[in-house]
């Protein structure tokens, strides 16, 4: 996560004389679009720098040495690379006595875009030969390196015993350290990515291995306090290399079972009954229309499509779903036979992440589930308005919330991310108990506990990666 660098970054772009005038909304804008009407030159080669070197990860060891190098602790010549790749390597970071060099993972898929601030001329890990699990013996969990495949992950979960509980509501082809690093919108019907997560295998700015939670233990406590505290900002504090992360026993069965409905009045109304009663599901997916289309395009698309994933002994599933179809009254139709988007070949899978990547994503709403069809109405609205159709994909939690990410089919250029953001995020203003959380909206809260609060957080990275090596902070 970039949160922080930009945070910072923004903050003293509003001491600059020059800019100090401009409402902070206007500057965000001008920054995230590289205006040059408005930013100096300076400013705009800034942000269009990209990391000078890409490396390629095999070893967690490294990461330690790269770390090592760029901190000023070890020299270039001890990462033993040839003559050739080693003045390569030198000329393209402008290696210096006193520079500060930073570092960055790349994540495998973004579902939205990258951060507003990029890593300057430093230094990009790619983690995608990085990408082992293990399965500790009797234990129903796993420890994944960040550059394994959540598509990899569930299958080798799978053929050990075990499932993976949570799924991502956007199909996209995604590594599991994307959900660190990057915007991978993991979930299960009980809880988001967090919940699963026991432990993070790091390496400190200063390339010291460090654990970060635990990788067995299960109990709440302090380590759990703080690895959910500082994991959406993981990537800023350390360097993760592995995830310890909460499994479930393989089900003996289950089935997908996939309701149709034309009115999304019906289905939030549904789907609040669902999430009342307190009846468990693994997960529950909710697509419109055009959503539905690029999952599944061979079949004919209905306005609203729910797919719901039971698992449990075959015995107890056949009156689970009777209760569940009473629950979900007001479908016109239902299937058990419609294949999910993730119990498909690699292949196949890899396909269905291409088309449903070409959309614009922007970010996600959160909202009561019961106001599904009023974000879905005023949505549509909005690609309306601006000549973008829109669609919808979401997940639903037991706590009565919607995890909807809206997309839309229009050219992926900066301007148009900006003008949809603000649309969406006008409109989750409009509907009660609703947010909207993306990369833009956070630079765009400007409440003073938020703004406390982000104080305290680049405070906590200033004295953690005093080393200034981690996605450091940036200076306009």
């Amino acid at each position: 996560m970039g949160l922080l660098r930009d945070w910072a970054f923004i903050e003293d772009m509003t001491r600059i004389p020059a800019l100090s005038e401009l409402v902070r909304e206007a500057l965000i804008k001008a920054l995230f679009t590289r205006d040059d009407r408005v930013l100096p030159p300076a400013i705009v080669g800034t942000l269009s720098k990209t990391p000078a070197v890409t490396v390629k990860v095999k070893d967690d060891a490294e990461v330690r040495k790269l770390v090592q190098v760029l901190n000023g602790e070890e020299s270039t010549v001890s990462l033993g690379l040839s003559a050739e790749d080693f003045h390569y390597f030198r000329r393209q970071l402008g290696v210096a006595r006193g520079k500060e060099i930073g570092i960055a993972p790349r994540p495998r898929s973004l579902l939205t875009y990258d951060w507003l601030v990029p890593e300057p001329r430093g230094v990009q890990l790619d983690f995608s030969a990085y990408g082992s699990v293990e399965f500790p013996e009797g234990s129903a969990r796993a420890v994944a390196q960040v550059g394994a495949a959540w598509t990899d992950l569930s299958r080798e979960a799978l053929a050990n015993g075990r499932a993976v509980p949570f799924v991502p509501t956007v199909p996209l082809d995604f590594a599991i350290g994307d959900a660190l690093w990057g915007d991978a919108p993991f979930a299960s019907y009980e809880g988001d990515f967090g919940a699963y997560v026991l432990g993070l295998r790091t390496v400190s700015g200063y390339g010291h291995r460090t654990m970060v939670g635990f990788d067995a233990v299960s109990t709440e406590g302090s380590g759990y306090d703080l690895v959910h505290a500082i994991l959406p900002h993981a990537a800023e504090f350390f360097l993760p290399v592995a995830v310890a992360l909460r499994l479930v026993a393989r089900p003996a069965a289950r089935r997908i079972l996939t309701y149709r409905y034309a009115d999304g009045a019906k289905l939030a109304a549904g789907l609040e009954a669902l999430t009342r009663s307190g009846r468990a599901v693994a997960w529950a997916h909710v697509a419109d229309a055009g959503a539905a289309a690029a999952l599944r395009p061979t079949l004919p698309p209905d306005p609203f499509t729910l797919q719901v994933s039971l698992a449990g002994p075959e015995s107890g599933l056949a009156t689970r779903e009777k209760a569940i179809d009473a629950l979900l009254a007001g479908f016109t139709s239902k299937a058990s036979d419609v294949p999910d988007p993730f119990d498909l070949p690699s292949e196949a899978y890899r396909k269905t992440a291409d088309r449903v990547g070409r959309s614009l994503f922007v970010g996600e709403v959160r909202a009561p589930v019961r106001s599904l069809a009023d974000l879905h109405g005023k949505l549509a609205g909005l690609g309306e308005q601006v000549g973008a159709k829109a669609s919808l994909y979401a997940s639903v939690r037991s706590t009565g919330v919607v995890s909807a990410f809206p997309a839309f089919e229009v050219q992926k250029d900066r301007p148009r991310v900006y003008e949809l953001s603000k649309g969406v995020h006008r409109i989750a203003k409009t509907i009660p108990g609703a947010v909207f959380a993306s990369r833009l909206a956070h630079l765009w809260e400007d409440d003073e506990a938020f703004r406390k609060r982000m104080g305290i957080l680049t405070a906590l990275k200033r004295d953690i990666d005093a080393a200034q090596v981690l996605q450091p902070l940036v200076s306009p």
